[in-house]
């Protein structure tokens, strides 16, 4: 079954960049590994299920867009900078075992919230149900044109922020302008975005299996606001007075008018 197929896959996949991380001393490798499994995971699916219909085909596009670029943003800055202060606290925290719990805690861990996150990729190739009416090719439509504006609150953040932190003169300063200005995390609330997208588009199939991946959207959504985006960098500005000053009137997630 196409599951299983993918379970064995991202199973491999998070071990290569687990000895890769090792070799590097470095488990903040992970995080460059993160965009590109789901890559990996279109791919698979496709492949195994061998539905190259129109569904199927969008999504794999879509995910490979967003994958690759994260893959390279992330990659580029991360290679050889030293190992996050998240991974740096997580050692710290175990103290013994390190390598062990790096690869159960770290790599198969996020490989399985992968998995979760990709159920509508996986069971838009595993229904097998192709886009003929005008219903379902509207709701590709909309999934599509969701997904673009995802993306852009992705990557024109990043690349905001990246400019801004480019310039020495910003050291210590807190970016509040471009999309900072009305949220406090664009790029997250992009990313939570583009899943729901993703989800939108599998849903072209109108078959009631697919409803089932609306789990992958609601996970990452969580994920974000709740464990692993939002309340850790809250958490490292929250006695960073100028931090505190720009969060009393910018939003924390969805993007809104700041407060005067």
């Amino acid at each position: 079954m196409i599951f299983l197929v993918n379970l064995g896959v991202l199973f491999i996949y998070f071990t290569i960049f687990f000895i890769l991380a090792q070799v590097k001393k470095n488990n903040g490798l992970a995080d460059i590994g993160w965009g590109m499994g789901f890559v990996v995971v279109a791919f698979s699916s496709l492949i195994y299920a061998g539905d190259y219909s129109l569904i199927p085909l969008t999504i794999t596009a879509l995910v490979t867009i967003w994958g690759f670029r994260l893959f390279f943003f992330l990659g580029l800055r991360n290679w050889n900078k030293a190992e996050d202060y998240r991974y740096v606290a997580m050692k710290e925290k175990w103290k013994t075992n390190l390598v062990l719990k790096a690869f159960i805690y770290v790599f198969m861990l996020q490989g399985a919230f992968l998995f979760i996150i990709s159920l509508p990729i996986q069971l838009a190739s595993y229904v097998n149900i192709q886009a003929d009416s005008s219903l379902q090719y509207a709701i590709l439509g909309f999934g599509v044109i969701l997904w673009l504006i995802g993306f852009y609150f992705e990557a024109v953040g990043d690349q905001q922020l990246k400019k801004f932190k480019s310039v020495p003169t910003n050291k210590g300063k807190i970016l509040s302008t471009g999309l900072w200005k009305y949220t406090r995390h664009p790029n997250y609330f992009g990313e939570s975005v583009m899943w729901w997208a993703v989800w939108i588009v599998s849903m072209a199939s109108l078959s009631f299996l697919s409803l089932l991946g609306i789990i992958g959207p609601i996970f990452i959504t969580l994920l974000l606001l709740f464990v692993s985006g939002v309340p850790l960098l809250e958490k490292k500005y929250k006695n960073n007075a100028l931090f505190q000053e720009y969060a009393k009137k910018t939003s924390v997630f969805f993007p809104l008018p700041p407060k005067k």
